[in-house]
């Protein structure tokens, strides 16, 4: 079987540690090759999530603001809009030093998992009777708080890559992220189809129109980005 030099942070069960700095020479099975960028690929996807959980409700915070709350003023919004960033501020460093001592799917499935709960609180912030601005604050800032897996995502891959492989990885990881911030406009333009009113399932409360369906396709996609790090990502390649 073909081999190909790995790094030294790759031997199995090294990967719950930080990655060391030196390059070893060692044989790489064609199918631990394969696994390994698996892997790799499934971060790239759990990046562009991140990316298109800012995007994506962007363009129709506003008219949802004042829909559910009248008492809300364009200042609140910049508050609202701010959030995802603070949100992500604070998690960066915690998942950071979380992954330093822990299997880096540990911080990723939490992150991801937070992101997928505050979609959903983002859904429902139409149903309480009053305060429903801060109640959709609480939820942006907490999907910037499950974005704050960024700094993992980047470990891992910078881990899990040969001294060669490692540039364009990391630039494929930037595209990614990249690329949620630009398509995630688009798929709000595509639910604008759906209208204001669209349809409201009456047992559970739950209205799905323009603004709550972005939210719940990215609580969607979270979940299975959570079932494919859980099945797929290798915890001994970063």
């Amino acid at each position: 079987m073909a081999g190909r030099g790995i790094p030294a942070e790759q031997e199995p069960l090294l990967g719950d540690r930080p990655p060391g700095s030196r390059e070893w020479n060692i044989i790489e099975t064609q199918e631990h090759y394969k696994s390994r960028w698996r892997s790799i690929r499934i971060l790239y996807l759990t990046m562009f999530l991140s990316s298109v959980g800012f995007s994506i409700v962007v363009m129709s915070i506003w008219p949802y603001l004042q829909k559910i709350d009248k008492t809300a003023d364009t200042s609140f919004l910049g508050w609202v809009i701010a959030s995802f960033s603070l949100g992500q501020m604070v998690a960066s460093p915690v998942f950071g030093f979380w992954s330093n001592y822990r299997p880096r799917k540990e911080p990723l499935i939490v992150s991801i998992f937070i992101s997928v709960a505050a979609n959903c609180l983002y859904a429902y912030v139409h149903v309480p009777a009053s305060h429903n601005k801060y109640y959709m604050l609480v939820a942006r800032g907490l999907v910037g708080f499950g974005a704050g897996n960024v700094a993992v995502v980047r470990s891992y891959i910078a881990g899990a890559t040969t001294l060669q492989e490692r540039t364009s990885s990391m630039a494929d990881t930037s595209a990614c992220q990249a690329l949620g911030f630009i398509l995630g406009p688009v798929f709000q333009t595509c639910f604008a189809l759906i209208g204001e009113k669209g349809v409201t399932w009456e047992t559970i409360q739950l209205q799905i129109n323009m603004y709550t369906a972005p939210v719940l396709l990215g609580a969607f996609l979270g979940v299975l980005n959570i079932i494919l790090i859980l099945i797929i990502l290798r915890t001994s390649c970063g």
